[in-house]
């Protein structure tokens, strides 16, 4: 059984009115699919590259906040195959992966799952 903190990537983190052109440069800099949102230092969302890329044609500076979507957890410990029901159940293509103690170390994301991952 393979377990979804194993294949979690770190995620940067991008405040809540950063522009979405500046979160995609932000993003293609650290190679990074995925960033989650803080708002006065609290997290609130999660938003993807693809996602930002979508509304980069029309709304390049437009606060990221506009684009983000709910922060779906899962702990470190479980099973990939509960981070891809979770993740279909809420429409979601990734997963915020936390420690035991609820800290996040990362994100998930779906077309990541069921592949071959290097062992650690």
């Amino acid at each position: 059984m393979s377990l979804i903190g194993r294949i979690a990537s770190p995620a940067p983190t991008l405040d809540s009115k950063t522009s979405v052109s500046d979160a995609i440069e932000y993003l293609n800099i650290n190679k990074c699919e995925h960033a989650f949102i803080q708002h006065e230092g609290e997290m609130v969302g999660i938003v993807s590259a693809e996602r930002l890329l979508i509304g980069f044609k029309s709304r390049a500076s437009a606060p990221v906040q506009e684009f983000m979507g709910p922060i779906i957890t899962i702990k470190g410990n479980e099973p990939e195959t509960r981070a891809a029901e979770i993740m279909a159940k809420h429409e979601a293509e990734c997963v915020a992966v936390t420690n035991q103690n609820g800290v996040f170390v990362g994100v998930a994301a779906f077309k990541k799952l069921n592949r071959p991952h290097k062992k650690p």
